[in-house]
């Protein structure tokens, strides 16, 4: 079983938003497009986040998508701190909405927790999708 993270997109308002920010970060690594994330503190288990793990993304108090880890590595800036780079693949993949309470930095997800995929998000085909919290009534209530 992979083991994954789960981190806050903070001033996110939707998957529409949050795709055209990320595009303004995309990187190359190790030959392939990617798009780094930075963390005060690189995971311990960093290892089996590498095989097959993702970071599972909260956008407005839900887990709405997630993306694929490629690589962690860690830095030093220019003052002599360390920091992590998490770099992800660009595509994302959205998942059935779950609630999930604010928290700060990253947590791992266990495998219990983690939402079943809806499909890839590309952008302006599948931004009609039913807001999250009427997803999870509708779920709650038993009609979806």
């Amino acid at each position: 079983m992979s083991t994954h993270l789960i981190k806050l997109a903070v001033g996110i308002k939707d998957l529409p938003h949050f795709a055209q920010r990320q595009q303004a970060h995309y990187v190359e690594y190790k030959g392939q497009l990617a798009m780094p994330v930075w963390t005060r503190r690189k995971p311990r288990e960093d290892e089996a986040l590498l095989n097959g793990g993702s970071l599972y993304w909260v956008i407005k108090n839900n887990i709405l998508c997630r993306q694929t880890i490629l690589g962690i590595e860690q830095e030093e800036d220019d003052e002599g701190n360390t920091y992590c780079l998490i770099f992800l693949h660009p595509d994302m993949m959205m998942t059935v909405p779950i609630a999930r309470r604010p928290f700060q930095g990253w947590r791992y997800l266990k495998g219990s927790d983690v939402p079943d995929d809806r499909g890839l998000y590309i952008a302006g085909e599948t931004e009609d999708e039913l807001p999250a919290e009427m997803e999870n009534d509708l779920r709650e209530a038993g009609l979806l």
